[in-house]
């Protein structure tokens, strides 16, 4: 998509365009009958007929997942009976609106057909038709745009329907082709499904089951379930089949462990086919290093993912699935809804800089489920529904990566049209972020009397605290200082929160997200609207500006547009801003 600089819209004029696509043809209407030319010859010509819709884009909040916006009335004169064609079945109801515009000089358009803006796509909704006096091609409609996401198992999605032990998911006739287990079938292969029978197999990303501690050293947990499927008892010592993963993986090795104690700490990751052909990850371990007496009641295997390689493989780098970029990117491509690509494309680098580790054992979540409540709210961004599909805004509190499109100053072509409003969300100045769940043990009694160690389970292994200074007495804490928490603390006193990330492992993503929380929530948000003159039509909603209103004191400040409109004489925008002294310059008098 071109970015439009400012220069193409001086002293220039608007053209709105809508396509309407009714089975396969298309319509062109248009502000005022106009030409564009095509890119390799041609042109497509616009009838006019087409009033300035009444356009608007706009954010609640930065860092949400935002499927629709409002629809778009509009009203047309088809060249043909609307009626008529409904009584054929070939009406314009779910016909396909695309809304855009160009900019004119002395009505000759300044931009081709493949370069015209586009601002709206959607469906027709509730067309009303059959006006009295009227002509019978005149209709009025809504176009709507909102995204129906045909939601689908996100367990189902990555193990291809690999999901519970049993039903002969890994019956002996199935393993040909199946590298270690195969070498055994004939050498006495046990079925030992039935131990763990129903058991949801896991789908595992990132590499969960290790973390950094505040000292700089390495701490290692059990993260993620194991069940055995076969065993191979040949010849002694007794060898165990385990199931770890119900699809390929990165990793070549683990560190593998049963709730008695017993640990193996570089266990080769195998694969092989279930029943319906499905790859999934498994591991050999000899009785000598884990009790594999499938006889005991309370057996419980784990792993940790510290060796080379974690879990689910990025289709796009080959390497393990973890980063936000790759996940949303992977997610979206799953879903099959439209998203722009080359929008998401553009942010992945930055948003893969957030990993996120951990394993899935629900059938019943949903992809978009799982982003909307583990990964989406985590990262800088928000995914909002333009005419391209599904598109990136990233919030410009959140990353060092933005430089302002462009530098403004108040005037009689970009003026504030009213007054500041403050959104004060629920402050939060001083943060307890915890992170890296795992296994933990307890002593339990077993019906032998005996005593051995249970998993139950989980805790935080990794907790960060970001607030306004540090806590001496804290043991060995590990303690970030926030100039907006002093700040916010200075202003509205000590307000706590606790974030717990389930998905994330890793020291570094976890203060990423805490500070950005902190960044967010310490200071409440400031809202005005402007409204600019046609020559800044080439700025869109996420843009940020550097501005200066020495009415408000600011002073080359960098806000950012959260909402924009086109009122028929000029653009309106709504900025949003945070009163700091971190990142405000202020005008004295």
């Amino acid at each position: 998509m071109r970015v439009y600089p400012s220069i193409d819209f001086l002293e220039t004029d608007i053209c709105f365009l809508a396509e309407v696509d009714v089975f396969g043809t298309v319509f062109y209407f248009s502000s005022f009958p106009i030409v564009l030319s095509v890119e390799g010859g041609g042109e497509v010509l616009y009838t006019g007929g087409l009033s300035d819709p009444e356009y608007f884009q706009g954010l609640e909040e930065i860092g949400q997942v935002k499927l629709s916006q409002d629809s778009i009335a509009m009203s047309l004169r088809f060249p043909f009976d609307v009626a008529r064609r409904q009584q054929l079945g070939k009406g314009i109801e779910n016909a396909v609106v695309t809304i855009s515009y160009v900019t004119t000089k002395k009505r000759q358009s300044q931009q081709t057909f493949n370069e015209r803006i586009p601002i709206f796509k959607g469906i027709i909704r509730e067309p009303v038709y059959g006006y009295p006096g009227l002509d019978s091609g005149t209709c009025d409609f809504s176009v709507e745009n909102e995204i129906f996401v045909s939601d689908s198992s996100l367990l189902r999605m990555i193990n291809q329907d690999l999901t519970t032990i049993g039903q002969g998911q890994f019956s002996r006739g199935n393993y040909a082709g199946g590298g270690l287990i195969e070498s055994v079938i004939s050498n006495g292969l046990l079925s030992a499904e039935k131990k763990f029978e129903g058991k949801i197999v896991p789908a595992v990303i990132g590499s969960p089951g290790k973390t950094t501690r505040p000292d700089g050293t390495t701490t290692n947990y059990p993260s993620t379930p194991a069940y055995i499927i076969a065993l191979d008892a040949s010849s002694p010592p007794v060898q165990g089949y385990f199931v770890i993963a119900g699809h390929p993986t990165e990793a070549d090795t683990i560190t593998f462990e049963d709730n008695n104690g017993n640990i193996n700490f570089s266990v080769a990751v195998n694969q092989a086919p279930g029943a319906k052909g499905q790859v999934f990850s498994y591991v050999k371990v000899s009785a000598n290093d884990i009790d594999i007496d499938v006889n005991k009641e309370n057996l419980q295997y784990f792993c940790r993912w510290v060796g080379t390689g974690g879990g689910a493989v990025s289709p796009y780098t080959g390497d393990t699935l973890s980063g936000g970029g790759d996940l949303l990117y992977w997610a979206l491509s799953s879903l099959g809804v439209l998203f722009d690509r080359s929008a998401f494309e553009s942010v992945r680098g930055l948003l893969n800089q957030y990993k996120f580790d951990g394993y899935i054992n629900d059938p019943s979540i949903k992809i978009y489920e799982f982003l909307q409540k583990y990964i989406i709210p985590m990262l800088p961004v928000t995914i909002a529904n333009g005419a391209e599909g599904l598109y990136p805004i990233i919030d410009w509190r959140l990353t060092d990566n933005f430089s302002p499109r462009i530098e403004i100053e108040t005037s009689e072509v970009f003026k504030r049209i009213k007054p500041v409003e403050t959104r004060s969300t629920n402050i939060i100045n001083d943060l307890t972020v915890q992170y890296a769940s795992g296994f933990v043990r307890s002593l339990a009694p077993v019906d032998s009397g005996q005593i051995h160690q249970i998993a139950e389970g989980s805790e935080y292994h990794g907790t960060v605290y970001i607030r306004d200074k540090r806590n001496e007495d804290a043991a060995l804490p590990y303690e970030i200082v926030s100039p907006y928490s002093i700040q916010s603390v200075q202003r509205y006193g000590r307000q706590e929160g606790t974030l717990s990330l389930e998905y994330v492992h890793d020291r570094d993503t976890a203060i990423k997200i805490g500070m950005d929380l902190i960044r967010r929530k310490a200071l409440p948000e400031k809202r005005t609207q402007y409204q600019a003159a046609f020559s800044f039509g080439y700025l869109r909603l996420g843009d940020v500006i550097s501005l200066t209103d020495p009415d408000l004191g600011l002073e080359s400040a960098k806000v950012q547009i959260v909402g924009k409109a086109y009122d028929g004489a000029a653009w309106l925008y709504d900025i949003m801003y945070q009163e700091t002294t971190i990142d405000l310059r202020r005008v004295t008098t």
